[in-house]
């Protein structure tokens, strides 16, 4: 934890980190960030098998604004479509047409347009992710090298 408050107060400009108890939240910040920005969180814990040890888990993904609307287009998109063909398949059932058999096809080409529309977005956020992934190498690999070379 020392090594990552090190880091973060020599830091490149365009990384902001936050670090609360155990935990570092790193984001990308002015001119560089766009919607398409992704957000690290990690956790650093220590190993309850090796207290010499300490353990590193986290989560690199979208802002969570971005992964809310997402989630909020699935649901709603998802939640809409499923009432909307029920009704339609109720109406086929009891042998009359309805228009509203088509939503579920509609729902279903916009869940494909929005997943792809993530997709392309990762791939345009791919660049900063390699970024932040850095940094945590950086933190990880010159503690290791330190501790490697005070063993010796």
């Amino acid at each position: 934890m020392d090594r990552v408050r090190d880091l973060l107060e020599k830091s490149p400009p365009h990384i902001s980190g936050k670090i609360i108890n155990n935990h570092i939240i790193l984001d990308i910040v002015e001119p560089e960030v766009h919607y398409w920005s992704p957000h690290l969180d990690f956790r650093v814990e220590e190993d309850e098998f090796n207290e010499n040890q300490s353990i590193v888990s986290g989560l690199i993904g979208p802002r969570p604004a971005v992964w809310t609307l997402f989630m909020f287009i699935y649901f709603s998109v998802g939640i809409l479509g499923f009432f909307i063909s029920s009704y339609g398949v109720s109406q086929w059932v009891v042998g009359r047409f309805s228009w509203t058999l088509l939503a579920f096809p509609v729902a279903v080409v916009f869940m494909l347009t929005a997943y792809a529309a993530g997709k392309q977005g990762e791939k345009l956020g791919a660049d900063q992710i390699e970024i932040l992934k850095q940094f945590i190498r950086d933190s990880i690999l010159n503690e290791a090298s330190s501790q490697k070379a005070s063993d010796s």
